[in-house]
């Protein structure tokens, strides 16, 4: 189980009550008394895409925090609405330039070092994409290559970093 610690609420989303905390059998949560409502911490979801071409894995560059300009694999969160699969064709798509033809579930990841989203899983995928240019979206990301496993960039995602070495032992 992870230790990180989900964000500490003051107030309610709903009524603006101040929060107390109560024992509900399981653990400590906070609640609401004013409106009833209580407060279930959930983690954050999101997908990596392993495309590899030639013994080389595609990467991207970021354009922004977290871990500006340090290299990972294409992937984002999942938004509402979204299953794994759709944000995976998406975030390939604007990361990348390509379109998923095909992906298979090989891992599911804790990321531990992301602020934005603290103890997030992956849902990491291998992906063959269609032919065709790589090019990436120039908002979120600077650039994008191609690298070796046992060469790689700097990379600052945690998960991005056990994916390599994951690379590295032949998966």
């Amino acid at each position: 189980m992870t230790k990180i610690k989900p964000p500490n609420y003051q107030f309610c989303p709903f009524c603006a009550g101040r929060l107390q905390v109560k024992d509900d059998g399981e653990r400590e949560r906070k609640f609401c008394p004013k409106c009833n409502w209580t407060y279930y911490p959930q983690v954050f979801t999101a997908v990596t895409a392993l495309i590899r071409k030639k013994g080389k894995v595609l990467m991207v560059k970021r354009g922004r925090e977290p871990f500006k300009d340090t290299w990972m694999f294409p992937g984002g969160f999942i938004e509402y609405g979204e299953n794994p699969l759709t944000t995976l064709r998406r975030e390939v798509k604007e990361e990348t330039g390509l379109w998923v033809k095909k992906a298979r579930l090989i891992d599911i990841l804790e990321g531990k070092n992301d602020l934005r989203a603290p103890g997030n899983f992956h849902f990491l995928y291998e992906v063959a994409v269609e032919e065709g240019e790589i090019k990436t979206d120039g908002v979120e990301n600077k650039d994008i290559g191609w690298f070796e496993a046992r060469k790689p960039p700097k990379i600052g995602f945690a998960s991005h970093i056990k994916i390599i070495k994951l690379l590295q032992r032949g998966i």
